[in-house]
């Protein structure tokens, strides 16, 4: 199911436009029905699904051949277009290579609550292909995604915070830390280095940065110690000295190279 569903989204994961900040569009029925909400990255794609979420990375090197044989082998110096001095490509097959890995929330409720915040006034169409079952309009674009109560009195949010994707795991009182785990399938390595979580791919590596935590006391923001766990493809948190009775925030951050809206030209 996953690589039919990734097969079908490639060629629609770097031809929306330029965004200062990565988006979450929802699925009306354009896209496979696992998915609630795509994001265009940089050479890639990110799907939030009901219990995790999806990362397609293309080849950097791949892509930019791919563009340059889209624009007729242009190059561009100081905002000049020139012709390129290398052999045309535009005769030759490129082949792109892409990686993806899925990350699921072990033991996640079936009865979580999807929130969409922060709507934008504009839309995407989708008109793609002659099967007119999967054209879509008026898909609503937002800037951040809650899921409630993905493990009692625990929600994952997902946001964009100066061009880098995070997402926040919010455990309220009552909530249990340790219910926290998350199954990583399809990474080729997974591992800590300098408190980093590292997840190797065959088109590079992506980082979750150090998983900065903290919750609020007597009005007053105060961090708390928390580390990866990593045994075989499971991923938990540690974290001391908490106050039980007030509400924790683990907040990852995900980076690969500029891990961000799409940049690229549009093409199609």
């Amino acid at each position: 199911m996953l690589y039919r569903l990734l097969l079908s989204l490639f060629f629609l994961s770097g031809i929306h436009g330029s965004f200062a900040q990565l988006q979450f569009i929802e699925n009306k029925g354009q896209w496979e029905k696992e998915v609630d909400f795509k994001s265009d990255i940089q050479n890639g794609a990110f799907f939030l699904q009901r219990a995790g979420f999806t990362v397609l990375l293309h080849n950097d090197k791949d892509m930019q051949a791919f563009a340059d044989q889209m624009h007729g082998n242009r190059v561009i110096a100081n905002n000049t277009a020139a012709k390129s001095t290398a052999p045309p490509i535009n005769n030759r097959a490129i082949t792109i290579h892409s990686h993806a890995y899925r990350v699921n929330f072990l033991g996640a409720s079936s009865l979580v609550q999807v929130i969409p915040e922060k709507a934008l006034p504009t839309y995407n169409n989708y008109f793609i292909g002659n099967d007119q079952s999967k054209w879509q309009g008026n898909c609503k674009i937002y800037q951040a995604v809650t899921y409630k109560d993905i493990y009692p009195n625990i929600d994952a949010r997902y946001y964009t915070d100066r061009g880098t994707l995070k997402y926040d795991l919010v455990v309220h009182p009552g909530g249990n830390i340790d219910n926290i785990a998350l199954a990583y399938e399809g990474a080729d390595q997974l591992a800590v280095k300098n408190k980093e979580l590292i997840i190797g791919t065959s088109v590079g590596e992506v980082k979750e940065l150090y998983p900065y935590t903290y919750q609020v006391l007597d009005k007053t923001r105060q961090t708390l110690d928390c580390k990866y766990m990593v045994e075989k493809n499971v991923v938990r948190f540690k974290v001391k000295n908490y106050d039980p009775n007030a509400t924790i925030v683990i907040d990852p951050t995900l980076v690969f190279c500029s891990f961000t809206g799409s940049t690229k030209d549009n093409w199609g």
